[in-house]
């Protein structure tokens, strides 16, 4: 067999265990098969893992949390097999191999033009306007600043914004559900469960929603927002911002909410059991130190943390 089919061959098999990985319902014998395909060679082990860090972005797929079975019948079909394994293996032609994969990858994956950071990644950035930008962990903005407008469009994840006072008027910031508008001050923009968060940390702002309702948005508030309008306002939670300094801090949220957040500082697959997904959590968690958090997380809740590999994690019920 040509080298050519037989690397398309390990890639679609590999697409196929991710995509059961995926569905929330793989058992442990299936784990226990997946160990066995992947010690077939070493050029399966390889393709598992580059694969698993290039589309760490289905975390945010619709497919994700379906039954492996509806998910494998639809790549059965032709065209959607097609275009998913297509895509899969243009990015090794593209990127030649391996290397220039891990690469792309922990380099944000930002398109020309774009601001962007890779998995357990954050960043700063002196804007032209001499406001300053940080992004959270697998995020990305577009800036847009010339003699006319200061503009930032929230393409993904998480942001930190200190805006400075400037003659041109006030820094749009635009994202899915609407538009921001702040003269000056500090404030956090950040994707949350379908929805956009908004805390004016130091200063007001002026939010448009979708639906082009203008909201006075005081100092110090904190706002989740979507494109049919305002889904909950309230005063400002501490440690809303704690990611910026590489904190994770949590009063009372769901553990659905944690995985969310530690998902981007994870290279491949962080699953969660639905059974345990609405456990409380509170504490302080290391970003930069996920195997601690995860270790934490197993020792205050009645939940095992599973390690199968530094690209498949699982959170079950103890």
């Amino acid at each position: 067999m040509s080298e050519k089919p037989e690397r398309q061959r390990i890639v679609e098999e590999a697409i196929e265990w991710m995509v059961r990985l995926q569905s929330g319902d793989f058992s442990a014998a299936e784990g226990d098969a997946l160990e066995r395909w992947k010690a077939l060679s070493s050029e399966h082990a390889e393709v598992f893992r580059q694969l698993l860090g290039s589309l760490a972005p289905l975390q945010d797929s619709p497919w994700r949390g379906q039954p492996s079975a509806t998910v494998l019948r639809a790549l059965e079909q032709p065209s959607s097999r097609r275009r998913f394994v297509g895509g899969a293996l243009g990015l090794f032609v593209l990127l030649a191999g391996g290397a220039g994969l891990e690469r792309w990858v922990q380099a944000g994956m930002g398109l020309p033009g774009e601001l962007a950071t890779g998995t357990g990644e954050r960043r700063d950035w002196l804007l032209a306007d001499g406001s300053r930008l940080r992004l959270n962990a697998r995020s990305k903005a577009r800036p847009l600043l010339d003699g006319a407008q200061r503009r930032l469009e929230l393409r993904r994840g998480a942001m930190r914004l200190e805006v400075k006072e400037d003659p041109r008027g006030a820094f749009a910031l635009d994202c899915a559900a609407g538009r921001v508008d702040c003269a000056s001050g500090s404030l956090l923009l950040a994707e949350e469960r379908g929805a956009i968060r908004l805390v004016t940390l130091c200063g007001s702002a002026r939010l448009t929603t979708g639906e082009g309702r203008q909201l006075a948005v005081a100092a110090r508030r904190s706002l989740l927002f979507d494109a049919g309008g305002l889904l909950e306002q309230g005063p400002m939670q501490a440690g809303e911002d704690a990611w910026a300094s590489g904190w994770l801090e949590v009063h009372d949220r769901s553990l659905a909410w944690v995985a969310e957040a530690f998902r981007p500082y994870l290279p491949g697959i962080l699953q969660l059991d639905a059974e345990i997904a609405g456990n409380r959590v509170s504490g302080l968690f290391p970003l930069d130190d996920m195997h601690t958090s995860l270790d934490m997380l197993g020792r205050s809740l009645p939940i095992r943390v599973l390690r199968y590999s530094d690209y498949w994690i699982s959170l079950r019920p103890a």
